[in-house]
């Protein structure tokens, strides 16, 4: 599966307001790995399946609101 490349960036709407978006830049989300009594008893080693997923950060001057956006690799 192949994802089309992002829209021109004048193009970006809020789409609850219709204002621009504006980038605020790449930030990489912790998933996995363990919670609860499990980290307690193994710390960091509880942590070994986590993992990072990056996403493009997109928020609205207008309405505050927040967007993702898979960033585009390169």
């Amino acid at each position: 599966m192949s994802i089309p490349p992002p829209p021109d960036e004048a193009a970006d709407r809020c789409p609850s307001c219709g204002g621009p978006l504006r980038s605020m830049g790449v930030e990489e989300f912790r998933v996995g790995g363990t919670s609860g009594g499990w980290k307690l008893l193994f710390g960091e080693w509880a942590e070994l399946g986590e993992d990072k997923l990056p996403f493009e950060v997109l928020a609205c001057g207008q309405c505050r609101r927040v967007e993702f956006r898979v960033p585009v690799s390169g």
